[in-house]
This record gives C-alpha cells, sequence and structure tokens, in this order.
C-alpha cells in the first residue's frame, strides 16, 4: 500500500504520551491537551448494554446496522436536525472517523480535489489521502478575526475537479459555531454544482455559545449529496465506545454498504441494541456540563488576552485555539517548553493545519482545578 507523506502520526498523541512519560517518572501533569468529556456514560445506558449482551445480542448483524437503532438515528436528524432520511440511510460505524473515511473512499477518484476548511481536525488530510493517495487537498483557513468561513477563498479554491468540501461545526480546534448567514452562503455557493458536503457535527450538543446547531443536510439545494457524520462519544462520555454514524446520500448508499461489508462485517451488537436506551435518558446532564464548558471557556479567553496571548472565545465544542505569536516561539517548540517547564500539556496548532504554527489548542474538558493550574503555568512559562 502506498502511504502518503501527509499520513503522520497523530500530534495529539505524540504530547499525550510525552505527558503519560512524565507522569510514569511521578511529576504532576496538567493536561489540556486531548480532548475527552469529563463524565462518566449514564448508568441507565451501561445497564441497557449490559442487558443487552446477556439477551443474545452477540452475533452477527446488517453491515449498515442494527435497523431498530437505524429508525432511532434517522427520526432524530428528522426531529432535530431537519435532514430528511430514512433508516436505510443510515450507516453504524465504529466511530465518527471511520464514517469519515468510508465517505471518502466511496466518492474520491485519482486526481479530485477536496475543499478542507482548516484549522481542522488532525485525521481528516490523513483519511483523504489514505482513501485515494492521489486526491488534491486544498487547504482554506477560517478568517483569524473571528474564525468565520472566507467565501472568497473558498469560491477560488472551487474547480471543475472539486469532489467535496469537509467542515466541522462545532469546530476542532477553534471552538467556532458556523451561523446560519454561513450556511445560508455556502449552500448558495454549492447549489448549482455536484460538489458533496461532509458535515461533522460530532460536537453537536457541546454548544454552549449563542448560534444554534445548523446541519447543511437540513437545506433542499444540497439534501442529496451532504453525508451527516456524527456519534455518540461526546455527548454521553463514552470515547472509548467507537460508535458513531453517518446520514449516507441516496445515491451514496449501495458504495457504502459494500464497504462497511468487506471492512468490519457490523459494529458490535450488544452496543448498538443497547444504545436504543439513549433516546429515553434524560439529557440534563448535557445542561449543566455545558455550563462547565462555557465558564472554562470564558475563563481561559480572559485570563490568556489579559497575559498577551490572543484568544477568540469559543462557542462550542472542547478547545480554545490561542494564538501564541507573542511568546515568538513556533507551535512545537511553545508546546514542548511548557510541558519541560510548567508539566502542562497542550496541542501544538501545527497539527491542525499548516498555516497555523503560531497557535496552540487548549483543552477545557477537564475539572476546573486542574484547568486553572494548567492556565496558571502558562501564564509563569510566558513570564
Amino acid at each position: 500500500m502506498f502511504i502518503s507523506k501527509e499520513v503522520q502520526p497523530s500530534a495529539t498523541l505524540k504530547f499525550s504520551q510525552k505527558a503519560k512519560e512524565k507522569i510514569a517518572k511521578g511529576e504532576i501533569i496538567y493536561s489540556l491537551g486531548l480532548g475527552e468529556p469529563d463524565f462518566d456514560p449514564p448508568v441507565e445506558l451501561i445497564e441497557s448494554v449490559s442487558a443487552a449482551a446477556k439477551n443474545g445480542f452477540n452475533k452477527y448483524g446488517n453491515s449498515m446496522g442494527l435497523d431498530s437503532l437505524r429508525l432511532h438515528i434517522a427520526q432524530k436528524l428528522q426531529n432535530e436536525n431537519g435532514i430528511p432520511c430514512e433508516k436505510d440511510d443510515i450507516c453504524i460505524t465504529f466511530g465518527a472517523k471511520q464514517a469519515l473515511i468510508l465517505a471518502l473512499m466511496a466518492i474520491l477518484q485519482p486526481g479530485d480535489e477536496v475543499i478542507n476548511i482548516s484549522p481542522c481536525y488532525v485525521s481528516y488530510v490523513p483519511q483523504i489521502k489514505i482513501a485515494e493517495p492521489n486526491a488534491i487537498i486544498k487547504n482554506v483557513d477560517l478568517c483569524r478575526g473571528d474564525f468565520s468561513l472566507d467565501f472568497q477563498m473558498i469560491e477560488a479554491a472551487i474547480s471543475g475537479k472539486t469532489k467535496c468540501i469537509i467542515l466541522n461545526s462545532p469546530n476542532n480546534p477553534s471552538g467556532k459555531v458556523f451561523t446560519r448567514a454561513e450556511f445560508d452562503q455556502l449552500i448558495s455557493l454549492l447549489s448549482d454544482s455536484e460538489i458533496y458536503l461532509i458535515s461533522d457535527e460530532i460536537y453537536e450538543y457541546l454548544n454552549f455559545g449563542q448560534y444554534g446547531m445548523i446541519s447543511p443536510g437540513s437545506y433542499n439545494e444540497v439534501a442529496g449529496r451532504v453525508f451527516t457524520i456524527n456519534g455518540f462519544s461526546k455527548s454521553f462520555g463514552m470515547t472509548g465506545w467507537r460508535i458513531g454514524y453517518m446520514a449516507v446520500p441516496k445515491k451514496q448508499r449501495k458504495s457504502i454498504s459494500t464497504l462497511v461489508q468487506h471492512i468490519n462485517t457490523n459494529v458490535t451488537s450488544f452496543i448498538q441494541k443497547g444504545l436504543e436506551g439513549i433516546y429515553n435518558i434524560d439529557r440534563g446532564y448535557l445542561n449543566s456540563y455545558n455550563m462547565h464548558l462555557r465558564k472554562m471557556a470564558g475563563y481561559i479567553t480572559d485570563e490568556l488576552n489579559a497575559a498577551g496571548l490572543q484568544v477568540i472565545k469559543p462557542q462550542g465544542g472542547l478547545f480554545c485555539f490561542v494564538n501564541v505569536s507573542a511568546k515568538g516561539l513556533k507551535s512545537d517548540d511553545f508546546a514542548a517548553g511548557l510541558l519541560d517547564e510548567q508539566n502542562v500539556a497542550v496541542t501544538p496548532g501545527i497539527a491542525f493545519g499548516e498555516n497555523w504554527d503560531d497557535y496552540v489548542r487548549i483543552s477545557f474538558a477537564g475539572k476546573e482545578k486542574e484547568i486553572r493550574s494548567g492556565i496558571e503555568g502558562i501564564k509563569k512559562f510566558l513570564q
């Protein structure tokens, strides 16, 4: 297999490993690196999955997913997101990450162009190149002033070879939630084309700003060309369970079905069955967690802006994306120095796009005490 030079080890995991090595030596590390919600799955969900395993859901299943769970998801997407889909449009995957690469594998051909909105999740570029090594990636940066979409640059990047655009809202790493006006303009730009839109909505329920969640799959003009990707990891504290899903454009259902048949046969049967219990669980705990995220996002923004860095307050997700150019260091050097000197782990911005080497990503997903200690460490490092 040809592996493109763009397929590199994950920088987020690299710094996580360095932090673990220091912990193994007995050092206290303030981890502001990886984004993992700081709560456990609801007890009712664990009991539901356990009951499913005990009641015989341990055999092979439909490669696209358990019919009853797919029906629940289709109804959720219709009722909450306004996406016109049915059970047969839904594919259950091993995490949202697998959904993304399946979508790319289904549509990309050699020479196709992918417009990737940057900064972006660290796996987008490698996954494009794994799915199609000869795909051409056109990274289009968000506007630095407010992380809004740069439509002039997007329009300039579109050509007759453009196959898809990848978009993530709420955005990792910037915390940007794209507005209705931005989506209106994007859909207007794409309405007369055949370009696919891959919409990563994994942080949907972690939204604590002034803008509501918008799903581009709800727009009639592009409904048949949108892969809507989501999952349960972030919203239900079950990152290690690896369960995601996507709504597939009808003309790509056969391709996706064929791929999953030969890649993983089916996602774990008893977990799928147990997940049906999610739709009967009170999600009130998300309100308190979003209050925590809002509080920590505001705290980090205020403290680091006062310390001389530049932070745009995030609207959703688990991260602040911080401009550290005032320190005069590249992002790798900033993150390495901070970990060495203050035992604070952050993620270098270069991991999220080649033009973001003067930024670092800071997670505010964890406990308040650890976050505050980490920010104090950053302030000392700046001094």
